[in-house]
């Protein structure tokens, strides 16, 4: 009988995506509708012909409320996404249970979390929650939950540095609902910041120079006896000049939290005898839409018409409102197709991730008048 541990894992899996569950509880919904004219009818003919007449007439109402500008952004299709009996302490904990949402899984298996996350919620419901519960413990809060759910699901993190969640009021986001986003990890401030202000009552250089010659230890006192430390002196030699680990003026803002590798997106610097592993910032991501451009620089951004997207585009029939990912890894800049209308990269359709390069043409549906962004990297 095999040993249980030279069983193999099952690999981690992301929870379901709100689409994903969206359309399985579609799915279900029009079997069980199925399955109720068939019991009506008793005939397998006559209950099949009778979905498939509400199936037309489900497409018909929607195109014609389509065609009368009553769309997902509509005033009262929004209304109907509204979960009023939910307050803003029901809508947290039910985001905190699903934060694992954010969570994406590599081609190789393994899931891939973000160093920051936005829990977006409505301004109303945010009003409400920090009326009993003070913003700066809500973030702490679902920090600490974010962490253990990287944990738990043994995610690596996309970059070097700390976690961070935070909650933020969207007045976009439906009341009694939420939606989630990749967040910035907070900038530090520039080191001009840390300089003592001028006036400022410190002690004069004198004060920290060298105390006269006389009043120093024999210089004796300070060489160790081979008895007492055995081992041989050349291992305390310092190095040679231009070789210190931290050369004056250097400074590594980029701390490792001690459970997660180095990034694909990150480099090993040696000096002397330590290896510094510092962070390579992505280059500056831009589209050039008919006139208009979005830009950013946050691997993991998202491009669509819809007003939860880092990179916004025009209000197009062939666009989604979350068209497409663009993740930077391995030192370049990649596009992954997540609407359901399609896309193309120079012409070929979009199947799965591919490498963006300067110059690149990105048609946004399969239609061959559909809209056609230009990209610029760097």
């Amino acid at each position: 009988m095999a040993d249980r541990s030279d069983v193999m894992r099952r690999p981690p899996r992301a929870p379901l995506r709100p689409r994903s569950r969206r359309r399985w509880a579609i799915a279900a919904g029009v079997a069980g509708l199925w399955a109720l004219l068939l019991a009506g009818t008793g005939s397998l003919v006559v209950g099949t012909a009778l979905l498939m007449l509400f199936a037309a007439v489900g497409v018909v109402c929607a195109v014609a409320l389509r065609s009368l500008g009553i769309n997902g952004d509509h005033p009262w299709v929004r209304q109907l996404a509204t979960r009023p009996w939910r307050d803003g302490s029901d809508v947290l904990r039910l985001g905190l249970r699903h934060v694992a949402e954010v969570f994406i899984v590599t081609p190789t298996g393994s899931l891939l979390a973000p160093n920051a996350i936005e829990l977006l919620m409505n301004t109303g419901d945010l009003a409400l929650l920090t009326e009993t519960m003070d913003l700066e413990v809500i973030n702490a809060s679902a920090t600490e939950l974010y962490s253990a759910q990287v944990t738990a699901r043994g995610a690596r993190l996309a970059s070097i540095g700390p976690v961070a969640a935070s909650v933020t009021g969207d007045p976009a986001v439906p009341a009694g609902r939420y939606r989630f986003r990749q967040g910035r990890l907070p900038a530090y401030p520039p080191p001009d910041a840390y300089r003592a202000p001028s006036g400022s009552h410190l002690a004069p250089a004198s004060a920290y120079s060298a105390p006269p010659v006389d009043q120093l230890a024999p210089a004796d006192a300070y060489i160790a006896r081979p008895a007492d430390y055995p081992a041989p002196s050349a291992a305390y030699h310092a190095p040679p000049d231009g070789d210190l680990a931290y050369p004056n003026g250097t400074a590594f803002p980029y701390a490792h939290d001690g459970r997660t590798t180095s990034a694909p997106e990150a480099r090993t610097i040696l000096t002397g005898q330590l290896t510094v592993t510092e962070a390579v910032p992505a280059p500056l991501l831009r589209l050039v839409t008919r006139g208009s451009t979005a830009q950013t620089r946050v691997s993991g951004a998202r491009a669509g018409r819809g007003e939860a997207v880092e990179l916004r585009l025009p209000d197009e029939p062939t666009v989604s409102r979350v068209h497409a990912e663009f993740t930077f890894t391995g030192g370049q800049w990649r596009i992954t197709s997540l609407g359901r209308n399609g896309m193309a990269l120079n012409g070929q359709p979009l199947d799965s991730e591919q490498v963006l390069t300067n110059g690149d043409s990105i048609w946004w549906g399969r239609r061959s008048d559909a809209m056609v962004s230009r990209v610029e990297i760097g």
